[in-house]
């Protein structure tokens, strides 16, 4: 039996393990070491990779660069569309009644003032006649009442007048009365007093004479003559005062009366008045009434008959001769359209890319082959949501927005279908998409080779095109972008490599 060596025997077996690490480590190198100097791969960014060595060794890192320019972005939003009126007006009726006329079609064409349905005009003619010869009527009793009053206020004013006129004179005779009784009378009263006292003072002296025998009886009797005489007058001028005071009370009393006859004429007379002015008042009312009456019978005469109130074109007829309409119908009966142009529904996702002014090609299925130019003039807004309701003409419209469209050198009708498809090559800054170092809402970084040193600066980013990524500020034509910027820091220094 042959023993093998034991030296010979180990080397075999060291042959045996080195051989495939050694193989695998040759591999590794190179594979490893073109990873190291790969954008691509994640051993790049390592702390193994080619930035941190050249980063070590101090020496400038080696980057490519594009320098940021205008490029032509080639942006086609395209939308279903449909015809409309920039314009529509809706005629419905304000009259009720039975149509007599219709003197438009669909489709055709009118103008400003033109009559397009009559409604039967009799029974609004009547009620033009009623009301005019109600007003006629007020009218006529407002003039009858205003040429009465005068008249029958004067005939009271004259009333008044003369109330007071006798009253002025009553006045007058109750102050003589007052005068007579307060002084006249009263002195005619007291002198009778004084003589009767002189003639009785004479008397008692004559009967004390008599007594002495110093006159004779007859002279006595003369004395008591004279006495009684003025007794007797004494007598007459108080009943002269009681009569005086009786026809004062008399003319006091008429003076009342006149006083309140005074009163009564002047009540009357203010009664009156008012009850003029009153009846005044209800006349012009009820004339203003009737002549509002009298306008709306004839503005309802007028209303039955629907006028054009703009040129344009017959959109919609729904009422025919002999069919009843009222003011309460839910439809127009007619309707004029004028200016149309194609509303295209746009997805929500694509509203900003569309601007007015915009270039469009419009292509209709009414004119297969076809194709019309047209320039977008206004845009709405607001979402459209139409859900559950069934799309028109196989336009889904829910969350969209509505695009008109005027279009070139075509009259057009409402309703037609058709394809809008808005070109919108512009020529805007762009970079490519792998120099992006972080995207967020539209907000992302980028890093730029300034003066051989790496510079990170903020940029707005718009849409993406062909892995060209759309830059709306932030950068300057002709700065240079890193390409690949993982692995590389702010203030790396770098030897710049251009692919321009």
């Amino acid at each position: 039996m042959i023993r093998s060596h034991p030296l010979f025997s180990r080397a075999v077996l060291t042959t045996l393990v080195a051989a495939p690490l050694g193989i695998m480590a040759v591999l590794s190198i190179a594979v490893l070491v073109p990873a190291t100097k790969n954008p691509e791969s994640k051993i790049y960014a390592s702390s193994i990779g080619y930035p941190a060595l050249q980063r070590l060794t101090g020496k400038p890192i080696a980057v490519k660069t594009v320098a940021v320019a205008p490029k032509t972005l080639e942006d086609n939003v395209a939308a279903p569309g449909e015809s409309v009126a920039l314009h529509k007006i809706d005629l419905r009726p304000q009259v009720s009644g039975p149509v007599e006329q219709v003197y438009v079609e669909e489709g055709q064409s009118v103008r400003k003032g033109q009559a397009l349905v009559q409604f039967q005009q009799e029974p609004y003619k009547n009620a033009v006649d009623a009301a005019r010869n109600n007003a006629a009527i007020s009218e006529m009793a407002l003039l009858n009442l205003q040429k009465s009053a005068p008249v029958k206020l004067a005939k009271l004013k004259t009333d008044v007048e003369l109330a007071k006129h006798r009253l002025a004179i009553a006045s007058t005779k109750v102050q003589d009365m007052n005068s007579l009784v307060d002084k006249e009378l009263k002195d005619q009263v007291a002198d009778g007093q004084h003589r009767l006292a002189i003639a009785q003072k004479k008397l008692q002296q004559m009967n004390s004479l008599v007594q002495a025998g110093a006159i004779s009886k007859f002279q006595l009797y003369d004395i008591q003559d004279s006495y009684l005489a003025r007794k007797k007058d004494l007598d007459s001028t108080k009943r002269q005062t009681i009569n005086a005071q009786i026809q004062l009370y008399g003319s006091q009393d008429f003076y009342t009366t006149l006083q309140q006859n005074l009163l009564g004429a002047q009540q009357e007379l203010a009664h009156t008045q008012q009850e003029i002015d009153n009846e005044l008042g209800n006349a012009r009312l009820k004339l203003q009434n009737d002549k509002i009456a009298l306008q709306n019978a004839l503005k309802n005469l007028h209303n039955t008959v629907l006028y054009a109130p703009m040129d344009g074109l017959v959109s919609w007829v729904n009422i025919d001769r002999g069919e009843l309409a009222g003011v309460r119908a839910s439809r127009p009966l007619v309707s004029i359209s004028k200016d149309f142009a194609i509303r295209a529904y746009i997805d929500q996702a694509q509203i900003n890319a569309i601007k007015v002014g915009d270039l469009a090609t419009i292509r209709l299925m009414s004119y297969p082959g076809r194709t019309f130019q047209g320039k977008v003039i206004r845009l709405n807004p607001t979402i459209l949501t139409s859900a559950g309701k069934r799309p028109k003409g196989g336009i889904d419209r829910r969350y969209t927005y509505s695009v008109w469209i005027a279009v070139d050198d075509l009259q057009m009708a409402a309703g037609l279908q058709g394809y809008v498809q808005f070109n919108k090559d512009k020529a805007n800054l762009a970079i490519p998409e792998s120099a992006v170092i972080h995207l967020s809402g539209g907000e992302g970084m980028v890093m730029v080779a300034e003066a051989g040193q790496a510079v990170v600066k903020p940029v707005q980013m718009g849409r993406i095109f062909d892995n060209q990524r759309e830059i709306i500020s932030g950068l300057m034509p002709g700065e240079q972008v890193v390409l690949s910027p993982r692995g590389i820091n702010p203030g790396d220094r770098l030897e710049v490599r251009s692919q321009n």
